[in-house]
């Protein structure tokens, strides 16, 4: 697994941290732990994003997240068709091939409480439209939440699977 660094153009009006990918070449080799091992491993590669991403010291307050993939649960979808053909699919997968669960797992596991949404949609226009979002979380009255975490996910090459994550908040003048 490795760790990149890449920027990404946000509203004048947020700050954000610095971007952090995550990069695997098998989604099999991303940790899984505790009780939600039916997740879709792209989610936990996601998750990994988040915490990788996530800035010093307690967040504080509404964490909101927003996920953007065009492929999302694609290898539980997959294994669910698979174990259908075969007579028998456990409910948990159906669960598990959620394409919510993508941003969910990381939610759920790391106490995010905000608002959370997945954009089904590829990454570069999905970013554009994050950031507006973002913005009218952090900067409505009352804000929905305090800071945002924006999640991409995608398969690069066949052998590349990457999550990328960065933070963002409200300006000093917004």
């Amino acid at each position: 697994m490795r760790t990149t660094r890449s920027p990404d153009s946000l509203p004048a009006s947020l700050v954000a941290g610095d971007p952090v990918s995550v990069v695997v070449a098998d989604l099999g080799d991303v940790e899984r732990r505790g009780p939600r091992k039916f997740a879709d491993p792209a989610a936990w590669l996601v998750r990994s994003a988040l915490e990788r991403a996530r800035p010093a010291g307690p967040a504080g307050g509404a964490v909101g997240v927003i996920g953007i993939s065009e492929v999302a649960t694609r290898q539980t979808l997959l294994a669910v068709a698979a174990d259908a053909a075969l007579g028998h699919s456990s409910p948990r997968r159906f669960v598990a091939a959620g394409p919510g669960t993508l941003i969910g797992l990381g939610c759920v596991e790391l106490g995010y409480t905000g608002p959370s949404l997945l954009l089904t949609m590829p990454e570069a226009p999905g970013r554009e439209l994050a950031g507006v979002l973002a913005e009218d979380w952090l900067t409505s009255e009352p804000p929905a939440a305090d800071s945002v975490a924006i999640v991409s996910y995608t398969v690069d090459a066949p052998d590349a699977h990457r999550a990328t994550c960065h933070w963002v908040a409200a300006g000093a003048s917004a």
